[in-house]
This record gives structure tokens, sequence and C-alpha cells, in this order.
């Protein structure tokens, strides 16, 4: 059974507020008193209730971590952008609590909001920037500190931790461009907005840059609803009557399936085709071949994500905090010289 302030009092005979005040080192106690106390406190084996202290204080050193999107789609991403939440969060004392059933349930998140489980949330996916902006109002209204990521917001009220999505798939398309593709498939994922627009911006400008001719059969958007697009779009692909020579995949899992795919059809990856994925999670670098990808700081996003919500809990009035980090190119065995080109 735990030890209490009561049975300190007894076993001193000191009054309660006394022993309260001797452990919270507040005035008026004399140093022999709190010496006598603490002594105590030590040898009966007295520990502070969190609860009741976070009660006085009006805090609960807890962050929310919202999934607002089906978790079974990020579970590789997210599994790579926790540890660096966590670690974040325990260097400022602070617990990180996952919320994985409020995806798109606004009343849910204002009942989180209102029973102050937490004194801060992040929001991870976010939906259109309609919604999310209607979110992050109704947050705001019940003055709950809030963040999203991982994805850019163009608006200039909200907070957020993203990458550079523009850079990344531009590095991917002039990767490509200069093993001498020039037809090369590009999967959109259009449910997943600015990132989507940016990856396309960045493949697009790759292509203007080299004086590829843009070809619209070469772009396929995908429904992530259906758990086999990947394969629809290599099917897609490689139906085409002048298929591309080399394809980026929107996520590194899906890449990854695909080069299952293509080997189960004799398809040889890089000799026939070249193959890309995105994000540079850990399973990218163990496939056969390894996968091209584009890497994300995936802990530094989620440390950069909680050190900023932590900013807007310490000072309600401080500006948004927007970061959009850069991203980095991983050449694996997946992508090599078109060997089709035309010498």
């Amino acid at each position: 059974m735990s030890v209490t302030i009561k049975d300190l009092s007894n076993a001193l005979g000191v009054s309660r507020s006394t022993i309260s005040k001797a452990l919270n080192d507040r005035p008026y106690v004399s140093p022999d008193t709190k010496a006598r106390v603490l002594r105590a406190a030590h040898d009966l084996g007295y520990q502070p209730s969190a609860a009741a202290r976070n009660l006085r204080r009006q805090r609960t050193d807890k962050i929310g971590l919202v999934v607002n999107y089906p978790i079974y789609r990020v579970s590789d991403f997210l599994a790579e952008l926790i540890p660096g939440m966590a670690s974040a969060s325990e260097a400022s004392k602070y617990n990180l609590i996952l919320y994985t059933s409020l995806a798109g349930k606004a009343e849910r998140i204002k009942s989180l909001c209102r029973s102050r489980e937490v004194d801060g949330i992040i929001i991870a996916w976010p939906q259109g920037l309609d919604e999310t902006v209607a979110l992050s109002q109704l947050m705001t209204e019940e003055d709950m500190p809030h963040i999203f990521l991982p994805r850019r917001l163009p608006h200039a009220d909200l907070s957020y931790v993203a990458t550079d999505h523009v850079q990344g798939a531009r590095l991917l398309t002039e990767h490509l461009i200069a093993l001498g593709h020039r037809r090369i498939g590009f999967q959109r994922l259009p449910e997943v907005f600015e990132t989507d627009q940016d990856r396309y911006a960045g493949y697009a400008q790759a292509l203007q840059e080299a004086h590829i001719p843009y070809d619209p059969c070469l772009v396929i958007s995908a429904n992530a609803s259906a758990e086999d697009y990947g394969e629809r779009a290599l099917n897609t692909f490689t139906a085409l009557p002048n298929p591309p020579t080399a394809i980026l995949f929107f996520t590194d899992p899906v890449a990854i399936k695909v080069l299952s795919l293509a080997k189960g059809r004799g398809i040889r990856v890089p000799q026939d085709l070249s193959i890309a994925g995105y994000d540079g999670v850990l399973s990218s670098g163990v496939t056969e071949p390894a996968l091209t990808t584009v890497r994300q700081p995936t802990s530094r996003m989620g440390e950069l994500a909680v050190d900023s919500l932590l900013r807007l809990i310490a000072n309600g009035s401080v500006e948004p905090q927007q970061h959009i980090l850069p991203v980095e190119l991983i050449a694996r065995g997946s992508t090599s010289l078109n060997l089709r080109a035309r010498v």
C-alpha cells in the first residue's frame, strides 16, 4: 500500500499542510522540520501523486499523437517517426500518448481537448486543407496547442512539420534521367493533397529542365483504398504500347511489393525496368535488389514536431511553427542505366 501525506503526518506528529509545504520546498517551514519530513519520506518510501500534482498545476505532462489516417497504410513510416517524438518528449519529461481511432472524427478530437487528457496534440496525416483549417480552429477554440505533420499546409496560421517533396521527386527523376531514362512512369496519390502535388511538381520540373516531353500516359493517379493499387499501376504501365523504362512509386512499401511482382512476372529489375520508391524506410535497404528511394528524416521530424509543440504549449502567443526539412536521394540497385536507350 502506498504511503500518503496522512501517513507522514501521523508518523511525525506534524500537520498535513506542513508536510505538503516541506515536500514542495515552500516557505514557512523550519529547516529542521523540512529535513525530518524529507528523511521520513525517504525511509517510508513516499512517492508523490502525479495526478494530484498535475491537477494543481493544470497540466498533464502528456502529448497526444492523433493518427488521422488508417494506421495500416502508414505503419512503416510511423514506426520510424515515433522514436523521434518519444525521445524529444522524454527529454522534456513528457509522455507521448498514441490515439489511433480518431481519423476524421472532429467530435472525438473535441472530446479529447475538453477532457484535458493531454497538454497538446500532434495531428499526423491531416485531411484536406479546408478540413484541416476547421480542425485547427476547433482546437484553438478549445485552447489546445497543436501541430500537424508530415504535410505542408499552405496556410499562415497553421503549424506543421514536413519535408521538401518537390526536391525529393525532382532528385529521383533527375537520377533516372542521368541513367538514360526518358520514359519515366510516375504514380500519384491525390488523397495526400499537397504532398502529392509537390512530388508531381518536382517530377514535372525535372522533365522540363531536361527537355523531355511530358506524356500524360506515364502519370497514374492511384486510390490507396484499393489494397492492390501498386499492382494496378504496374499493370497499367506495362500495358502501354511504349511502356516506361523506369517507374517512381509513391511509397517504399508499394515499390517493395512491385519488386516482388516484377520478379514473379519475369521482369528483371533493374535490367528490364528500374523501380524507385519514396520515404527511405528501413526495409527499403534489405530488398533484392535494394530499393532506390528518397529518405525523409523521420526521426528528426518527430523531434521537431514535439519541440515545436512544446513551444506552443509554453507560449500560446508564439508565431505558428512551420518547418520544411530537406530530403536525401539514396541510389541503390533497383535503378540502373537504361539498356534500351538508343545510342
